[in-house]
């Protein structure tokens, strides 16, 4: 459970990074997404899971 909330914190404080860095970069982003397709969207979204399951097994959390 320590793991899961540690996780939950760090996307938002990753997310809320973002938006208070960048927030006219966002609307832009969004916009740049809806071109894509739903398949595409999902790959894209499983190579950045993947990614994350890399980076979490390389630190050892």
């Amino acid at each position: 459970m320590e793991k899961i909330l540690f996780a939950l914190g760090s996307i938002a404080v990753f997310e809320g990074f973002f938006l208070a860095v960048a927030p006219g970069r966002i609307p832009k982003i969004l916009e740049m997404l809806s071109k894509f397709s739903n398949p595409e969207l999902s790959r894209i979204g499983l190579v950045v899971m993947a990614t994350g399951v890399v980076i979490l097994m390389v630190s050892g959390v």
